[in-house]
């Protein structure tokens, strides 16, 4: 399915619903797996009930490479240009080194499925819709105003984003943010379930991930069997950890913290100016692995905005965050733009006076 950016909490919700709904997940021996004659990516699992076919998208292959130790640029070559040893390699080491692996799938409407992530067996599932049936309502349960601000659905990860409008101050005169929270999870082994502090800055609707408070790892007791799992089996039975994630998301409304993100915002609003541009562009994106693209981008952002502040680099990063096709890549930028707030006066001088 697309990846595709929300602006309605309902339209998020009918895509995880019309998600949970195609989930297709098995967990079996390695040595009942093979790949077809017909097709590299096309995964065969012997199962007591009959043959189950996942056609592996590039997420689960890449997963199945480092399963199997195979370097990913040689695998892709073998995949690409020579099926045959590539299918001979693969067999190798699945029949080799046993192992009981867990197979996400999405079912297609064409009926075919979708093989999601290539997963060890202790992987527990912390999936969309949990979030969406335990977290979401205690948004109408919180003691202050709660606005939906944005989400998305990548093949790898979800993401949510709610604003307190209630929770507003000024960084500096006339530049006001609002204090929120992000959730952020991945289905397919491509991250920790995560709640953090979120800032969305008024001016420009710039977001900003600032921290994590809750990290959860998709890590479980084995499970036992094979074959077709069902919710009821392999649905994060962890009750506690559901119990942590709420006190969390209560926590999150919290004037004390918010009020230890403005100061440390307000900080980057003084010290050292940028003295190059140019120059300290390059140096950020060097820190921060930018592309050239994004480089210039920032550059232009710093330019248009006439702010060489700290504050304003980093909302420069933000801003660009905003122009990005892939709302993983967003995310990211986001978040760098909260390591740019929390450099040291001696690590934003190294930037600011880039000779």
């Amino acid at each position: 399915m697309p990846n595709q950016r929300y602006e309605t909490l309902e339209g998020v919700l009918a895509r995880i619903v019309d998600e949970d709904s195609r989930k297709r997940d098995l967990i079996a021996d390695t040595r009942k797996m093979g790949l077809s004659d017909e097709n590299p990516s096309t995964l065969l699992v012997d199962l007591d009930e009959g043959t189950e076919t996942f056609e592996l998208g590039d997420h689960a292959l890449g997963q199945l490479s480092s399963d199997v130790g195979i370097p990913k640029r040689y695998f892709d070559r073998m995949h690409t240009d020579a099926p045959d040893l590539f299918r001979t390699n693969v067999h190798h080491w699945l029949y080799q080194e046993p192992d009981r692996k867990l197979v996400r799938g999405r079912r297609n409407d064409d009926g075919t499925v979708t093989g999601r992530a290539w997963l060890s067996d202790r992987y527990r599932r912390l999936d969309n819709i949990e979030i969406a049936r335990t977290l979401l309502p205690e948004f109408e349960k919180l003691p202050t105003n709660v606005q939906f601000h944005n989400a998305a659905v990548t093949d790898s990860r979800f993401y949510l984003r709610a604003v307190f409008p209630d929770m507003q101050k000024a960084v500096k005169v006339g530049d006001d943010v609002q204090w929120g929270v992000e959730i952020r999870n991945s289905e397919v082994g491509q991250g920790l379930l995560s709640i953090s502090g979120f800032v969305l800055r008024l001016v420009c609707t710039n977001g900003m991930v600032v921290s994590h408070e809750l990290k959860a790892r998709h890590v479980g007791r084995r499970l036992d069997g094979e074959g077709i799992f069902a919710d009821e089996t392999l649905q994060a039975d962890d009750v506690a950890f559901w119990l942590a994630a709420r006190d969390t998301l209560r926590a999150a409304i919290s004037e004390t913290r918010f009020e230890e993100i403005v100061s440390k915002l307000r900080e980057t609003t003084e010290g050292e100016k940028i003295v190059r541009p140019i120059k300290a562009s390059e140096a950020l994106a060097q820190r921060y692995s930018l592309t050239e693209e994004e480089r210039e981008d920032v550059l232009v952002s710093l330019f248009a905005a006439n702010d060489f502040s700290q504050w304003g680099a980093l909302n420069a990063i933000t801003q660009t965050a905003q122009t990005r096709e892939s709302f993983d890549r967003q995310a990211e930028l986001e978040s760098i733009g909260w390591d740019v707030a929390n450099l040291s006066g001696r690590e934003w001088a190294t930037v600011a006076a880039t000779a």
